[in-house]
Formats: C-alpha cells, sequence, structure tokens
C-alpha cells in the first residue's frame, strides 16, 4: 500500500474479530469492529464489513436488529471454532 499500511489477510482479519467478540461477551456494530479490533483498523471499513458478513453467513457470529442499527456477537458455532482454532495452533507450536 502506498501510505505504508499494512493489509492483512481476510483469515486474520476473521481470526481477530472473532477473538475480539470472544473476550468481549456483548454485541457490537460494524463500525465499533472497524475502529476497536485492535489490529485491524488499517483495513478498509467495506471489507471489514464483507468479513462480517462472511463470519454471520457462515453462522460464526450472529445479527441482533434494533430500532437503529444491527449489532453482532459470537455464536456458540464461532466459539467452538475459535477454541478449536486455538487448540490447533498451540499444538501446531508445541511440535516445532
Amino acid at each position: 500500500m502506498a501510505d505504508g499500511r499494512k493489509r492483512f489477510s481476510a483469515e486474520y482479519t476473521m481470526f481477530s474479530i472473532l477473538e475480539y467478540m470472544y473476550a468481549l461477551h456483548q454485541p457490537v456494530s460494524k463500525y465499533h469492529i472497524t475502529t476497536k479490533v485492535p489490529g485491524i483498523s488499517s483495513q478498509r471499513p467495506d471489507r471489514v464489513s464483507q468479513i462480517v458478513d462472511m463470519l454471520e453467513k457462515n453462522g460464526y457470529i450472529e445479527a441482533m436488529q434494533t430500532a437503529n442499527a444491527t449489532y453482532y456477537q459470537i455464536s456458540q458455532k464461532g466459539r467452538e471454532a475459535y477454541d478449536r482454532w486455538i487448540k490447533e495452533f498451540l499444538d501446531f507450536m508445541r511440535s516445532l
């Protein structure tokens, strides 16, 4: 990128969003995700929005509609996937 910012992979961004939601325990908006999730602030908001939509479509997060906005929270499937990915990563690192 010309301005020196990094563009992370979609997988890194997805994992970062799930990790944030896993720890937060409360619903958040797409704007909140774009501005508050550590490590992804350099991502374009439309790209983050697409990734949030993918996570929802695949059942890792759930949308909650209110009169003014849509909020997202990690689903049970998302929690289980996150736990599995963390375990696999740690097992991989221990094997090195």
